[in-house]
């Protein structure tokens, strides 16, 4: 289940939904678009759309290595439109491939989450403690595509995927979301963690909508099932 919202800041800039998202039965991943970036919502979208043609994009395995072949497939399209570095950084890099990526996946015993960038791991235990697991960077949160950039305010080549591990016999439920999900977590908008959690589509699409003007960021949430 991908649920994905336009926040209402968003909105009233006239910008639009920045964030995207896909699923599989067994992998789901959600991307946040800077905001900063003139097409953040293009650049999550042609990703998007790329990794979904790469070989069992959907496993954990090949995930990291399936993320940077887009990204270098990407950038080595786009040299001979941009065949100054700094041309290529600044005009296209900055301005379409700053997003965050989020991914989950379902194994028999587990859920792996793997994370570049800031947004949240949202999880209900056996004992039904639902918990947020907040990533949060500040104003200049790392994004994947800074590894192919030399500017000063890059400097993000060395760091990796995060990566998390859920036995499902502890934690029957993760879903992961973007930060716009602040809401939620922080208890602006309630009694909606279960559903979120359990990943109750028509109720949490009800709630997006019922309180928009709560929500000043795009929000996107990615969690397995969607029918209950």
């Amino acid at each position: 289940m991908i649920i994905t919202s336009q926040g209402f800041g968003h909105f009233t800039q006239g910008l639009n939904n920045q964030d995207f998202g896909m699923e599989t039965p067994r992998a789901i991943l959600v991307l946040d678009g800077c905001s900063g970036a003139k097409y953040s919502e293009i650049g999550t979208r042609l990703f998007a759309q790329l990794l979904s043609r790469k070989e069992e994009w959907d496993s954990a395995e090949k995930f990291e290595d399936n993320v940077k072949s887009v990204f270098d497939d990407i950038i080595e399209a786009m040299k001979k439109h941009y065949p100054e570095q700094e041309e290529l950084e600044k005009e296209f890099i900055m301005e379409n491939l700053l997003f965050t990526i989020i991914a989950c996946f379902k194994t028999e015993d587990s859920y792996i989450v793997k994370m570049f960038g800031d947004g949240y791991v949202i999880t209900k235990n056996k004992w039904g403690c639902i918990s947020y697991l907040k990533f949060y960077y500040g104003k200049c949160p790392p994004y994947f595509a800074y590894k192919y950039c030399d500017l000063p305010e890059t400097n993000f080549k060395d760091l990796g995927f995060k990566t998390f591990t859920f036995d499902r016999k502890v934690f029957p439920e993760v879903a992961i979301a973007t930060d716009g999900v602040m809401p939620i977590a922080r208890g602006d908008v309630k009694e909606v963690d279960n559903q979120l959690a359990a990943g109750c589509r028509a109720y949490i699409e009800m709630t997006l909508k019922t309180n928009k003007q709560s929500f000043a960021d795009d929000v996107t949430i990615g969690a397995f099932g969607g029918e209950k």
